[in-house]
């Protein structure tokens, strides 16, 4: 009984998801209403309920419960009813900015060429920078964002098309409409900055080396006390050899 509810909580949810608001979860469907279905588990096991979804669950819940309004056709996977999807307008009021994520592998391509569309059909925004890192960990773990300048598109003739509350496509974002990272010139990556160096709190105090397991002797009467105990010890140690 419990495993039949919560199939039908999923079927509730992915119907949801597929056939109204897509944009909730950062997935763009086809001209068709579709959606990878790698695309779909990565998205929905995102959510905290449903981490446990895998596609052969989904497989198993289409063939055992009836009237399930989903359907499959090859790795893609669409909502039977789609009469209430948000439809595909041209953005007339934009924000200033808008927010994207690239591969790492391909940043330094995507600065000399430009934003193009890689897995989904257009390139895909966000008004959010969580929600367009979020997107973005979907095909690296630690992708690049950027930044993409509307008003400087739309001055190259880019066109931005509404696709929910906070995500917006372009088939297209040239090069120089957007910023992001400096790219390390001698290995075309992304230049990371480094770590600050710890300074102590005070002076005179030191920070510990976890790393080395080493830890340092304060000067003082301390390393007194530490001497005369070592020798102490060595004293005693040769009164019972010789008393021995």
């Amino acid at each position: 009984m419990k495993h039949h509810r919560v199939s039908d909580q999923l079927v509730k949810f992915l119907t949801y998801v597929l056939g109204r608001r897509p944009d909730e979860l950062g997935l763009i469907l086809d001209p068709e209403g579709f959606v990878s279905v790698d695309r779909l588990l990565k998205a929905v096991c995102e959510e905290q309920d449903w981490r446990f979804v895998r596609e052969s669950y989904i497989h198993e819940i289409l063939m055992t419960m009836p009237g399930v309004p989903l359907e499959i056709s090859g790795n893609r996977i669409r909502a039977t009813d789609r009469s209430q999807l948000p439809k595909r307008t041209v953005a007339i009021n934009l924000p200033k900015l808008l927010y994207g994520c690239v591969r790492r592998k391909a940043y330094a391509h995507v600065l000399e060429k430009g934003m193009a569309p890689a897995a989904d059909p257009w390139v895909v925004l966000s008004s959010d920078k969580d929600m367009a890192l979020r997107i973005g960990k979907r095909s690296d773990p630690k992708p690049v964002l950027l930044t993409v300048h509307c008003q400087k598109s739309m001055e190259q003739g880019v066109i931005f098309y509404h696709a929910g509350i906070h995500i917006f496509t372009a088939g297209y974002i040239p090069a120089g409409c957007f910023t992001g990272p400096a790219l390390s010139p001698e290995k075309g990556t992304v230049r990371e900055a480094a770590p600050p160096p710890l300074k102590p709190a005070t002076p005179g105090s030191f920070i510990l080396d976890i790393e080395k397991g080493t830890r340092p002797v304060s000067k003082g009467k301390g390393q007194k006390k530490e001497i005369l105990w070592k020798k102490e010890r060595k004293h005693h140690r040769g009164e019972k050899e010789s008393f021995g």
